[in-house]
């Protein structure tokens, strides 16, 4: 009996010290070490009928298989006024240099969730030259279905990411800063990602930078964003009253 006591304790104390370790290695809390669900950005069309402003792409839990890139034009720093719905001061990233603005909805989701948890996106990318002295800023917001409205309830702050490098990787990215949020079944998550100054230094204009993604695991185009609670989604249909082009 008290042997089977001791092995008992011994794996409580060695459970205690991994979760130890984890919070100790990954911020807040272990859960920030695996976060539930990834949603991975995809050059696939959505299902939402588009109009002229934007290009609608597809985003879900499915990790992508080709890397493909968006192209944005450096301007003149310091960039501001990143938000949703401005279109033009709000500096939102392009599929080709000069070209459409893209964005990036989710299927529906096929369960309620409340999503509230802190936590980055993964983006791939470069700059043309080191004088861009570019970043990036990003932005969530909930699309309700059954409104059609959306609401921002997630930024990263303004220049929070260190500058690109001239060769393909992840820079460091600060969090998305998110606002408690429940969603209900087929609701729908928009990812906005916004031309910004690199951390420190100020965007020069002459110069491009590209976001890669849709790619493998692990490898160049493997963009995504973090949420630490389980999302699940439906097959993206479009289940929406209205497009998205403003907010609720």
């Amino acid at each position: 009996m008290d042997s089977k006591v001791e092995k008992r304790k011994s794996k409580m104390v060695k459970l205690l010290a991994w979760f130890l370790f984890l919070a100790a290695n990954c911020g807040l809390s272990a859960v920030d070490c695996f976060p539930a669900t990834k949603v991975f950005l995809h050059d696939a069309a959505s299902k939402i009928i588009p109009n002229s402003t934007f290009l609608y792409k597809l985003a879900d839990a499915t990790q992508g298989t080709a890397k493909v890139t968006a192209v944005t034009n450096s301007i003149t720093g310091p960039v501001t006024g990143q938000y949703w719905p401005s279109a033009t001061a709000g500096h939102i990233i392009t599929k080709t240099a000069g070209g459409t603005k893209i964005i990036w909805i989710t299927s529906p989701l096929s369960a309620g969730v409340t999503i509230q948890a802190d936590n980055g996106p993964n983006p791939w990318g470069f700059e043309s030259s080191v004088a861009c002295n570019c970043g990036s800023r990003w932005e969530l917001l909930r699309w309700s279905v059954a409104t059609g409205g959306m609401t921002s309830f997630g930024t990263s702050p303004d220049n929070g990411t260190v500058e690109w490098s001239t060769t393909p990787g992840v820079p460091g990215q600060s969090n998305i800063v998110k606002i408690s949020t429940t969603f209900v079944p087929g609701d729908r998550i928009v990812i906005v990602i916004y031309n910004d100054d690199g951390n420190a230094v100020t965007e020069a204009s002459g110069y491009t930078w590209t976001l890669d993604y849709d790619g493998p695991t692990g490898v160049d185009g493997d963009t995504y964003v973090n949420f630490t609670e389980t999302i699940t989604f439906s097959a993206d249909s479009n289940n929406a009253p209205a497009r998205p082009g403003g907010t609720n």
